[in-house]
């Protein structure tokens, strides 16, 4: 009899089922080992968030901020990694899935760190994967030092594998170099130096400090219970038209109940004395600016001025609530309204202001948005001459002097400001990682005068300066945390250099506009005048007056062989010359000797004898402002090679010329290739290439005294000067020229 056999098959387990084991497998591969490497990565991931938690305070304190956020920080990741483990437990990785799911939520939760505040997809990413990559490294580290069962040597192996690979990481993205070498030096170190003590230095008044405010502000007693002198509310209704309720949650008022609130430094004695506001830039709202110009403050008050630190902080940016719209003009508006309560100060006997202010001596200091909107102020009928209020009190007050550290420079209702009659000054760095377009040189273009006005302008641009560090307020970087990791902090100028160098041209400034003294008028027309005050560098300086006569600006017309008082122009065979936009207001002429033209050229400016001869009999010299943009004079892969030599020829209607090398004058400096980001890579893909710019040249202002050229032939006679020409020799050179005239002292 045969038997039947029967085969059990084992049923196949449900769907649900297998995902119910899958799920309560989740953490089974993530051994003691992977736990610890864990905190590798928490570390990595709590530092960037902490780090971003300072660019975006919430005004309770820096240390409570930063516990908020590891704290919110550790939670999300805690939650995150848990949910991204079930998830790949579901999809049957066999993989140390808790350590993968922490890994997966760095790279994302990094990645938006740096791409919400605008680093771009690239950096974002490239950021997101070398932050991550370090903190598993960092984390298996600690795993293998905690792990009883690798022997000592393999974990020394281990280790110092791990510090090369780190190392190479780091040194991958992390090439920072200065803009200036050691190469670079003040030039013609002969010229005289102006025989004084430092403008920086105090002056002979002794000052007293005090604070004026509304009485109410939650978060700053000195503008509040203990301001000395209690000012009115604004209402900006008009002008501001949204405005977040969180910023009125925050500051306890809105638009309509704008505070005047400012720092005074004083002199002490009887004045009158000139008055002197100073705004702030655009900044986070919780991080208080105004305080950042103290160290100028007490400067000027000590050398007979009346300063001012004027509060805007809550026009300012904030995390929580953006910035008013309109903010620009809103903080013009703010600052002459401070002017008005200034003068209502000045009549009320029981107040310091009474009978101690020069309203006929008024200057401006701004800094970024404040560098513009103390221009638009000093041309403030542009923008408000329908605002009666304002109207009724602007023709009391004498703006003089208006000083910009790294403004911007935007339309405004379509419109920017020009200065008319009104000094200004501007101070710009080479790394201002902010606003790297050196926006300051289009509102000097701006800026005229009338001839014999004693007023001027003056330009100083500064290698290695960057946007902050003119407030002290405001750090060393220019871009918020965790973006501002990547910028190139490399031989950058520190800030008590920077703030020094603003106090000897903030004070010699205003020394010479409103206390009309002469003493220190040499400095803005070469810096090297006054080199023993300044930190040790190179300085790129512009300068022109009211007695400046204009022979070429090349914006006249469209022709590049006409010039002014009916002149022309020419060149040399091989020298290519043509006229382009310097600014988006002003053309120069640029002047260019090809690699196959390296021999002798030349470019001649000249005038019938008729036509100039009155301006050359009553000038002391030459002016030209002037930049060398050839490639031999960047700051290229390190080196510096050989600027192309110039010579400057004046010929006279009875044939008489003396040529001279205006290297005799000053040494024309390489132009200037600033590195903002910490490798080429970055600079050309961080904030969507914003700092991938064309090169720009810098222009220096050479003034040419005639009576050197005197020196050289006993016969030449400025007075019949009908051409001047401009020899190029050495090889390949790259020119531009502006502003050419004659100067008088």
């Amino acid at each position: 009899m045969e038997l039947e056999t029967t085969i059990y098959t084992p049923l196949k387990p449900s769907f649900r089922s297998r995902m119910r084991l899958r799920i309560k497998a989740t953490f089974a591969l993530d051994t003691r080992f992977w736990r610890i490497a864990q905190s590798g990565v928490w570390a990595s991931f709590c530092l960037i968030f902490a780090l971003t938690s300072l660019s975006m305070p919430t005004g309770l304190g820096t240390s409570l901020d930063i516990f908020l956020s590891i704290t919110a920080g550790t939670i999300g990741l805690a939650i995150s990694a848990t949910l991204l483990a079930l998830l790949l437990s579901l999809i049957g990785l066999p993989i140390p899935r808790l350590f993968t799911g922490g890994v997966l939520f760095e790279l994302i939760a990094i990645y938006f760190m740096f791409w919400i505040p605008g680093s771009g997809i690239a950096v974002s990413i490239a950021s997101s994967v070398i932050v991550t990559l370090l903190g598993v490294l960092l984390g298996c580290w600690m795993a293998l030092i905690a792990s009883q069962h690798i022997k000592t040597r393999t974990k020394w192996l281990f280790s110092i594998t791990l510090c090369m690979l780190s190392s190479i990481i780091i040194g991958f993205i992390d090439r920072e170099k200065s803009d200036v070498t050691q190469m670079y030096s003040i030039s013609d170190r002969n010229v005289s130096t102006i025989p004084l003590s430092s403008p920086a230095d105090p002056g002979v008044f002794k000052t007293k400090y005090f604070t004026y405010g509304s009485g109410y502000d939650i978060h700053r007693k000195e503008y509040g219970p203990k301001a000395e002198l209690k000012s009115t509310s604004v209402d900006a209704s008009s002008y501001i038209d949204k405005w977040p309720w969180l910023r009125s949650l925050f500051w306890g008022f809105d638009q309509k109940a704008l505070p005047l609130n400012g720092r005074v430094w004083m002199p002490s004695g009887n004045g009158p004395f000139p008055l002197v506001l100073m705004v702030h830039g655009n900044h986070l709202m919780e991080d208080y600016s105004d305080e950042g110009y103290g160290y100028l403050g007490e400067l000027l008050a000590s050398r007979g001025f009346i300063a001012i630190s004027v509060d805007e902080n809550f026009l300012n940016y904030s995390v929580w609530s953006n910035i008013p719209d309109n903010d620009i003009k809103i903080r013009t508006w703010l600052l002459l309204k401070h002017l008005q309560q200034i003068q209502t100060f000045s009549e009320q006997s029981e107040s310091p202001f009474y009978n101690n202010v020069n309203f006929d001596q008024i200057a401006l200091i701004g800094h970024s948005r404040g560098g513009q909107a103390v221009a638009m102020a000093a041309d403030s009928d542009r923008w408000f001459r329908s605002d009666l209020d304002l109207k009724k009190d602007l023709k009391h007050f004498s703006i003089k002097a208006v000083v910009a550290l790294a403004p911007t420079d935007t339309m405004v209702d379509g419109m920017q400001a020009k200065l008319r009659n009104v000094s200004y000054m501007v101070l710009q760095g080479s790394r201002d990682g902010d606003l790297n377009e050196y926006f300051g040189e289009r509102q000097y273009a701006r800026s005229s005068f009338t001839p014999d006005d004693k007023g001027f302008k003056t330009y100083l641009h500064i290698p290695n300066a960057n946007h902050s560090q003119f407030n002290t307020s405001w750090g060393g970087l220019d871009i918020s945390l965790p973006k501002g990791l990547l910028l190139n902090q490399s031989q950058l100028m520190t800030a008590s250099d920077q703030q020094q160098i603003a106090k000897v041209y903030v004070s010699a400034f205003l020394e010479t506009i409103l206390h009309e003294s002469q003493d220190y008028n040499p400095l803005f027309r070469d810096y090297r005048t006054g080199r023993d005050w300044l930190p040790e560098s190179i300085y790129y300086n512009r300068f022109e007056d009211g007695n400046f006569i204009a022979l070429a600006r090349y914006d006249e017309d469209k022709d590049r062989t006409t010039l002014l008082n009916n002149g022309t122009a020419d060149a040399s065979k091989g020298l290519r010359w043509t006229e382009e936009s310097s600014t988006p207001q002003n053309k120069s002429v640029l002047l260019e000797n090809s690699e196959h033209h390296a021999q002798e050229s030349s470019y001649s400016l000249s005038w019938d004898e008729d036509d100039v001869l009155d301006q050359f009999t009553e000038a002391d010299g030459l002016s030209l402002s002037i930049a060398d943009q050839s490639m031999e004079g960047a700051l290229k892969q390190g080196d510096l090679l050989p600027i192309s030599e110039m010579e400057i020829t004046l010929e006279t209607s009875d044939a008489v010329s003396v040529t001279l090398p205006l290297s005799q004058f000053m040494t024309l400096q390489p132009m200037i290739i600033p590195r903002f980001t910490k490798s080429p890579w970055l600079e050309k893909h961080f904030d969507d290439g914003n700092y991938n710019l064309p090169e720009k040249a810098i222009f220096q202002t050479v003034e040419l005294p005639f009576e050197v050229f005197q020196e050289a032939n006993s016969i030449f006679v400025p007075a019949n000067i009908n051409r001047i020409t401009l020899n190029f020799s050495n090889g390949p050179s790259k020119t531009i020229l502006d502003d050419v005239g004659l100067y008088r002292n």
